[in-house]
């Protein structure tokens, strides 16, 4: 008689996990996802991805996560979970499993003080720019610009100011002149200008034709996520309109 209600037990504690909601993580990087007031999961990417889960019939709870936890939770699961908005590599499709496309970044641009945006008109490219030893520019620590301003920034050296954590940060630098100019995200520019501490300085954006289009971002899930809720999740990203990055 043990045996039949252990096998009962263990069936019930396996529904129950099948019906939990999928855990959905997300980093700090607004406008594409944050906690709004309340405490409340935002950001038009991350929202995006809701209604992803929620077309495909998937209940999910989303969580802010630091990224360093966030790919860890991915590649040493306990329990099925995706986290919005990764760029796919080679080393993350090793340990986890990609959605179809969620979207795709704009060119980065160029940011800086609305009073210098003289000194830029000699340069009608990126790598012109990127080239010229008298002019700084602000990258952000250990950040990715996408391969083509990554090799520019490489061939530049050290004549980089690199010191920035976040994007607040380095868009300060150069409002209060100490870069140049620094690259930034469009979505990210037109969302941080209108922040306090920022919307007070003046910063200008300038597009150069040479940058590509920014970097294609997905949903990675751990391998505890079945195939079919996969299949699901593709299906309903095919079925929604693509998200429209505030300011563009």
């Amino acid at each position: 008689m043990r045996l039949p209600l252990v096998l009962l037990m263990l069936q019930g504690t396996t529904c129950a996990a099948a019906d939990a909601p999928l855990l959905l993580t997300f980093i700090d990087k607004p406008p594409y996802y944050q906690l709004n007031a309340g405490n409340k999961p935002g950001g038009f990417l991350l929202e995006h991805a809701l209604r992803v889960l929620d077309k495909a019939g998937i209940r999910a709870r989303a969580e802010l996560r630091p990224n360093l936890r966030a790919l860890l939770e991915i590649e040493h699961p306990t329990e099925p979970a995706c986290s919005v908005g990764w760029f796919k590599t080679a080393e993350r499709e090793r340990y986890g499993r990609f959605s179809d496309a969620l979207f795709r970044d704009p060119p980065v641009m160029l940011a800086t003080r609305s009073d210098a945006l003289a000194r830029f008109k000699p340069y009608g490219s990126a790598a012109a720019l990127l080239a010229e030893p008298a002019l700084t520019p602000g990258t952000i620590m250990g950040y990715g610009y996408g391969p083509y301003l990554d090799e520019l920034l490489r061939v530049r050296g050290t004549r980089v100011d690199n010191t920035a954590q976040t994007m607040q940060q380095n868009l300060a630098k150069a409002g209060y002149g100490r870069v140049d100019y620094v690259l930034v995200d469009q979505a990210e520019f037109s969302w941080w200008r209108k922040q306090p501490g920022l919307r007070n300085l003046a910063l200008a954006g300038i597009n150069l034709p040479d940058i590509p289009a920014g970097n294609t971002r997905y949903l990675l899930c751990n391998k505890l996520v079945p195939d079919a809720m996969l299949q699901r999740i593709n299906q309903a990203i095919a079925a929604l309109p693509k998200p429209v990055a505030p300011g563009n």
